[in-house]
């Protein structure tokens, strides 16, 4: 096959799409691929809006259980999918919330779509306007539901009010409506450590900024922004030194957290530190993942490599300092025939001659915290750095230590030359039509994993069905590469030369 068939934007995998809700197994946590696939893809998870030049566009959240990726598919009704530029890529996830970018050929111009997992009666989709001001090139984004907000209004005869004077009234569990805040570093601000905040409220449709001042021991590069769970908190992360931990309506000040001493760097950092390590809240503590060279006997062995945790607990005044939690070497992590999918990974002679499945002969990268298991961690692999087609995800628990399972991932689309950064977390699975269907709580069971390769040709033939015959050329694997894509994609737009191997 040649020409726009073979884009791997245009071939997404099988897995997490199911045309009917009563066939799709349960999740509350899923791993999101960064960018987004064009596909035409419909089902209960779709929602559909209007471009700024009046171009139909369709997102549908295709889900899967961790460590298999779960990702996106983009259509624009009656446009081929040549004329969608690049991938649409996620900018931020948080609650039932999603941003995306899109843009198509022949555009001078970026749209921005805010997808949300229930809406009242579904998924929906909107169009947000950016302001111009607040379109820095380095800016970060993050997005926060109303309902995780209390709001502060002015007292009214009977309403409770707190010490400041005013009422506290919590959006309720109905409020659709949300926040997205636009952060970036203020180099015309004559102070040092002045960062600009946007923000977006769409109850109100409208924008406001403000100047943000903290002392930071040094430079912040924000990379990945969090919802830290206490009333509007927000996280602006930098992996290798600290977070800027500020109120999206600027009711608290805002100040800054340093990381654990032994994680604090002052160098100028080459390759991101997303390739390298993760913040998330995880239970109610903000929990940080190092990827390391081991250190101990096992230091000077090839392809060894250690993961490390550490957790604070979040509250007002940050009282508890950093906890070392777990340290992990690779030839420490049991490796059993059981695993889920284990025979994907390279073997390796035991002692008695015997072929074994190995972490050895592994290139890791891009470590991804669980956010339902404080004892989780998902680390991407490669058997070969000349693999551009397949790399690996490996859910490993830290306490037992011990490898979960395996899962295939697609990485044509990783723009570094070994790994980029690609996926991020989110809860969005558990929010779908929280009434029926799937739930806001529970897990996908292990057992969906064992049958997906069999159930791959069933939901083949039922997807190449139901799209138009004008756009199957664009859709259909070729047979000798359907092995090749069954999982997720790839991030990196603000990212590329990431080499990662920690074999140092």
């Amino acid at each position: 096959m040649g020409g726009d068939e073979e884009k791997p934007s245009l071939r997404p995998p099988l897995h997490g799409y199911y045309r009917r809700e009563a066939e799709a197994p349960r999740t509350s946590f899923a791993l999101v691929d960064l960018k987004a696939y064009i596909a035409d893809r419909d089902n209960y998870t779709s929602a559909s809006c209007k471009l700024s030049d009046g171009t139909h566009i369709r997102v549908t959240f295709c889900a899967a259980p961790p460590p298999l990726v779960s990702y996106l598919c983009v259509w624009c009704p009656g446009l081929p999918p040549t004329e969608i530029d690049l991938e649409p890529t996620v900018l931020a996830v948080e609650s039932d919330l999603l941003l995306l970018d899109f843009s198509l050929h022949g555009w001078r111009h970026v749209d921005y779509l805010v997808y949300k997992a229930y809406d009242g009666s579904g998924p929906s989709l909107q169009l947000l306007h950016l302001p111009d001001p607040c379109l820095d090139k380095n800016c970060s984004f993050s997005l926060l539901p109303h309902r995780d907000i209390a709001q502060r209004h002015q007292p009214v005869d009977g309403g409770e009010d707190d010490s400041s004077g005013f009422r506290l009234r919590r959006h309720g569990e109905e409020d659709c409506h949300y926040y997205v805040a636009v952060f970036y570093y203020d180099s015309n601000n004559e102070s040092e450590y002045s960062f600009k905040l946007w923000v977006f409220d769409s109850e109100e449709e409208q924008w406001s900024s403000r100047l943000i001042s903290v002392h930071c021991p040094v430079y912040h590069i924000t990379t990945k922004v969090i919802s830290l769970g206490k009333d509007g908190l927000l996280g602006f992360l930098d992996p290798w030194r600290g977070i800027v931990v500020s109120d999206i309506l600027g009711r608290r000040d805002s100040h800054y957290l340093p990381l654990p001493a032994g994680l604090i760097t002052n160098r100028v950092m080459v390759q991101p530190a997303l390739l390298f390590r993760d913040i998330a809240l995880v239970q109610g503590r903000l929990t940080v993942v190092d990827l390391h060279p081991p250190t101990g006997p096992d230091a000077n062995q090839n392809f060894n490599w250690g993961v490390s945790t550490w957790s604070r607990k979040v509250t007002d005044l940050w009282e508890e300092d950093w906890r070392h939690d777990y340290n992990v070497c690779s030839p420490d992590i049991s490796v059993d025939q059981d695993t889920e999918n284990v025979s994907l990974l390279p073997v390796l002679k035991d002692s008695q001659g015997q072929l074994r499945p190995t972490l050895g002969r592994l290139y890791i990268a891009h470590p991804m915290l669980s956010l339902s298991d404080s004892h989780a961690v998902y680390i991407m692999a490669k058997a070969s750095i000349c693999d551009k087609k397949k790399a690996l995800v490996l859910s490993i628990d830290l306490a037992e230590p011990r490898l979960q399972g395996v899962a295939e991932f697609a990485a044509e689309r990783m723009l570094g030359a070994i790994f980029s950064y690609t996926c991020t977390q989110s809860w969005i699975p558990k929010y779908f039509n929280p009434g029926g269907g799937l739930k806001r709580s529970g897990d996908f069971h292990a057992a969906y994993l064992r049958k997906l390769k069999s159930k791959i040709d069933e939901v083949r033939s039922e997807y190449l069905e139901s799209i138009d015959e004008e756009h199957r050329v664009y859709l259909e694997l070729p047979i000798d590469a359907e092995d090749d894509h069954i999982s997720g994609g790839s991030k990196g737009a603000e990212h590329d030369n990431d080499i990662m191997d920690v074999d140092l």
